[in-house]
């Protein structure tokens, strides 16, 4: 077949055909409208923005075929000059006069900003101020340790720098959350430090040391301690059956022997009754404590003129 007849010399003058005309299509300058990031907003030193800018802006460029493959100028995206204006709320025509490329060159250039037109920018003054650090974080010793303390060490303050407006609702930043399970000694991390939710804020170191104390536990036994019923009907008198609870506490040394029984509380909730009159036992302690031990688990509430009748 004539079809067939010097094949592979036919492919080859076709693959090179198209290599040409993928030359002359790629070096022809092309406008192009496409969606580019906004990689910031420079203002004034000592200025920031109350609110973030828009996430992207729809733009028109021009460019020759090969740089409109190209990704890493679109990754970069555009950066907006707000340069020009001091503290205050303002409404901003884009153009490409404020508005440009961050990998700009010869090869390629932004003719229009096509979408928004204009964005709002509100511009506050950058202020900083020290606050100390409070760990987030969930610490639970194994059985027969408790967790004595958990404090930052290193350093015990930070700088947050921010808005002037909002600054001041911030009496401390937070660490980032972990939680830790069954230790047994103590032990050193390092945190990092989280920026407050918004816009414009920056933390200064952005880690921390954090110190958690692990200590072996002792025991003490509260006797006696009155059970309270929450949420009871109005107006009538209210009685558990047993009256008082005894439990076993386990705690950092030093602490238990400075617990008063004052600080715990045992309770019910009444509107957890079962049909049977009884409701389970509900005992709250500081939580550097454990309960290892009580009593009852549950209680039987009485109501009324049978609560009346008890001595």
């Amino acid at each position: 077949m004539r079809l067939l007849d010097n094949f592979w010399l036919k492919l080859i003058a076709l693959l090179m055909g198209f290599l040409v005309w993928l030359h002359v299509a790629t070096e022809k300058t092309y406008n192009y409208e496409l969606k580019l990031p906004v990689n910031g907003v420079i203002l004034k030193d000592s200025l920031t923005l109350l609110r973030e800018p828009p996430d992207s802006l729809l733009v028109a460029v021009s460019a020759n075929g090969k740089k409109l493959l190209r990704e890493k100028w679109r990754e970069r995206g555009v950066r907006i000059n707000a340069t020009g204006f001091p503290a205050g709320r303002y409404n901003i025509t884009l153009t490409p006069a404020n508005t440009f490329l961050v990998s700009p060159s010869g090869d390629i250039s932004l003719d229009e900003v096509v979408l928004p037109r204009e964005i709002q920018l509100h511009i506050d003054h950058l202020e900083e101020v020290s606050l100390p650090v409070t760990p987030d974080i969930t610490a639970q010793a194994d059985d027969g340790f408790a967790i004595s303390r958990i404090y930052v060490s290193s350093p015990e303050n930070v700088t947050l720098s921010g808005p002037r407006t909002t600054l001041g609702r911030f009496t401390s930043v937070f660490t980032e959350k972990k939680q830790l399970t069954s230790l047994r000694n103590s032990i050193s991390l390092t945190m990092a430090v989280m920026s407050p939710p918004g816009h414009g804020y920056t933390v200064r170191p952005d880690s921390v040391t954090l110190e958690i104390e692990v200590v072996p536990v002792k025991t003490r036994v509260y006797s006696a301690l009155p059970i309270v019923v929450y949420n009871a009907p109005p107006g009538q008198a209210v009685l558990t059956d047993p009256a008082t609870v005894d439990i076993e506490l386990t705690g950092p040394p030093e602490d238990i022997d400075l617990l008063n029984r004052n600080a715990l509380t045992v309770s019910v909730d009444f509107r957890r009754l079962d049909a049977a009159g009884y409701t389970a036992v509900k005992i709250d302690c500081p939580s550097n404590f454990r309960v290892k031990k009580s009593s009852i688990d549950s209680t039987r509430v009485i109501l009324g003129q049978d609560a009346d009748t008890r001595d």
